[in-house]
């Protein structure tokens, strides 16, 4: 299954498992404790169809890490992985907590039980939410800096960057951080950066840096798949020349 399609299935499964989890949740804070069956006297019997609400949360749960699994992204990066946990952890947080403030009615129990629920949920969410969106902007800033086009629509031709030790290893950080590279893929690079010259000084060096970030690009617009790049890359640690196209 191609990766955008992955991704699309993914995220449609998990959104619907939120819904109904998220319904059967909502059903369950509405009787609060019960009980039912059992050599004991029970104070309080649960409600007909309190076994569907259980049974409804946990097909819901169940399909939104379904939706994870499907897409096979992470957390690491921009996509479904990012986007089913924001929803799934702030989205229902959220949603417990004007439970909470607008249902006076709720049993005491279940208001407690969704209070703490969602001053836990929410903050998980939003954590990985952000490290989203600054991703996001600053992919969106280095494609920015790519060709532009004249007047009459013409490509131009991108200005050269100059490549120093430096930027090179801000790249290596910002590779790191989206989880392109392992830890020890990380420190492989980065201790290549104090020697950059090969050790056969007739043939020209491999900025292995640079072509990560480019086959990194290739999988985040989709034209790699997560194995493609993974093998493309152990290529690249290798000190080989990669052509990012894929060809």
């Amino acid at each position: 299954m191609k990766t955008v399609t992955r991704e699309i299935a993914g995220l449609v499964i998990g959104l619907i498992g939120i819904v109904l989890l998220g319904i059967g949740l909502n059903g369950v804070l509405d009787i609060g404790s019960c009980a039912s069956g059992g050599p004991y006297a029970i104070t309080r019997p649960c409600p007909e169809g309190s076994d569907a609400l259980f049974w409804l949360s946990m097909s819901g749960a169940l399909m939104w890490v379904l939706g994870f699994i499907v897409s096979g992204r992470g957390f690491s990066e921009p996509g479904t992985g990012q986007v089913l946990w924001t929803a799934g952890f702030a989205g229902g947080g959220t949603a417990l907590l004007v439970k909470v403030l607008t249902q006076p009615s709720m049993p005491p129990d279940a208001r407690l039980g969704a209070s703490i629920v969602a001053a836990v949920c929410i903050p998980m969410g939003l954590a990985v939410g952000i490290v989203g969106i600054v991703q996001l902007v600053r992919r969106r800033g280095r494609r920015g800096s790519g060709p532009g086009r004249t007047k009459d629509g013409a490509r131009t031709a991108a200005a050269p960057r100059r490549s120093t030790p430096w930027t090179r290893l801000k790249a290596l950080h910002d590779l790191r951080s989206t989880g392109a590279l392992t830890r020890e893929e990380f420190d492989v690079l980065k201790a290549g950066l104090a020697d950059p010259e090969p050790a056969d000084r007739r043939k020209p060096a491999v900025d292995r840096v640079a072509l990560i970030r480019q086959l990194a690009d290739q999988r985040a617009s989709g034209a790699l798949s997560t194995e493609q790049f993974e093998a493309r890359k152990r290529k690249v640690m290798r000190g080989e020349r990669v052509d990012p196209a894929g060809r």
